[in-house]
């Protein structure tokens, strides 16, 4: 029988967001500010940079609207970022195979696994740290020792804990978890 399961998860901005965000916003005034003190001998570039501030400032800004798509088709996880509903990114791909060890990260059993120095990329999809029911992923690819951080919800971790139950470790209180609501069954 095939597993398909798909979650779409927006971000919660972060406080290290909003600080980026304002910094952006009180950037773009200050440019804006001195284009216009400089008005009188730039002329009409003045003003075209103003249109091109205000519009670089907003394009930036829609970067910080995040979205992650977890998608687990028969033991395979792809998880995608999504920009402000427009640009998909491919984050990883991963075979349910190839995990060395998943768990939660409040499991102090594994921490050690988690913090090896010999991890050469680390990947961050986290959709709320507060919410809770955030797991680590360690696996290899292509030789290399890569780390997954991401939320998912109780049924993808029934999934992947069926497909590899040897190096998959759920917690109890995360299979009890009320389900998010997936976009496709």
């Amino acid at each position: 029988m095939d597993t398909f399961l798909e979650y779409l998860m927006r971000k919660k901005p972060t406080g290290k967001d909003v600080l980026n965000k304002l910094f952006l916003v009180v950037t773009a005034i200050f440019i804006c500010i001195l284009l216009v003190g400089w008005a009188h001998i730039l002329g009409t570039i003045a003003f075209f940079g103003i249109v091109a501030v205000v519009y670089g400032l907003m394009v930036l800004l829609r970067r910080y609207n995040l979205e992650f798509e977890y998608i687990f088709t028969n033991g395979d996880l792809d998880v995608d970022v999504i920009q402000a509903r427009q640009n998909r990114k491919r984050l990883i791909s991963l075979s349910c195979k190839d995990i060395e060890v998943m768990a939660s990260a409040k499991n102090a059993d594994h921490k050690s696994a988690f913090e090896t120095p010999s991890i050469s990329k680390k990947y961050d999809a986290v959709f709320d740290y507060a919410k809770g029911g955030i797991y680590h992923i360690l696996f290899v690819h292509d030789g290399e020792q890569l780390l997954l951080t991401f939320q998912p919800p109780a049924k993808l971790l029934a999934a992947m804990q069926k497909m590899n139950p040897r190096c998959v470790f759920v917690d109890a209180e995360d299979k009890e978890i009320s389900e998010t609501t997936p976009v496709n069954k």
